[in-house]
């Protein structure tokens, strides 16, 4: 419990000092994300495991899956997914992040999964920003630099359907 206090207060003090925006529920990534990393480790260190709301952009190219995916993704495709079971996309803090800014989110293949793959090739191919709303559970680890030392982060969910598109002309899922 006091954990989650922790992790909430955290999130309630980057709002509160103005530097990111948040949409309903869901925090914006730049309020624990930079340039893939976590703003502050020791935060993250903390709150690794626990299940948060997040919105960011689809890193389009940076995303993973089986056969099946890159069938669907074609040029898009960027390699074998973190396992047989799941893909992967990178989420970015800023829909004008330069690609590979953003970290892993580990997703299940499952009944929604070439949906998404779908609009997020369409979204790619158009240059525009896929804008999505994802609920799951945040890790962190050491991401050691040669000069510095970082802290990783990558996310876990349950189900394609805990991540959401809304955006111009396009409903909720």
């Amino acid at each position: 419990m006091v954990r989650r206090f922790t992790f909430i207060m955290y999130f309630i003090a980057a709002l509160l000092f103005g530097c990111n925006e948040q949409t309903g529920d869901y925090i914006a990534a730049s309020s624990i994300s930079a340039k893939g990393f976590s703003r502050n480790g020791a935060e993250m260190r903390k709150a690794h495991g626990q299940e948060i709301k997040i919105w960011g952009f689809v890193d389009h190219s940076n995303i993973y899956g089986n056969n099946d995916v890159k069938t669907i993704l074609g040029d898009w495709w960027s390699g074998d997914g973190p396992g047989s079971t799941t893909w992967r996309f990178n989420l970015k803090a800023g829909q004008d992040d330069e690609a590979g800014d953003s970290f892993p989110v580990h997703v299940p293949n499952d009944q929604g999964r070439d949906e998404l793959l779908k609009v997020f090739l369409i979204d790619a191919r158009a240059n525009k920003p896929t804008k999505v709303f994802v609920n799951g559970r945040i890790f962190a680890f050491d991401a050691p630099a040669n000069v510095r030392r970082f802290t990783g982060l990558y996310m876990e969910v349950q189900s394609s359907h805990d991540i959401v598109l809304k955006s111009q002309g396009r409903s909720d899922r």
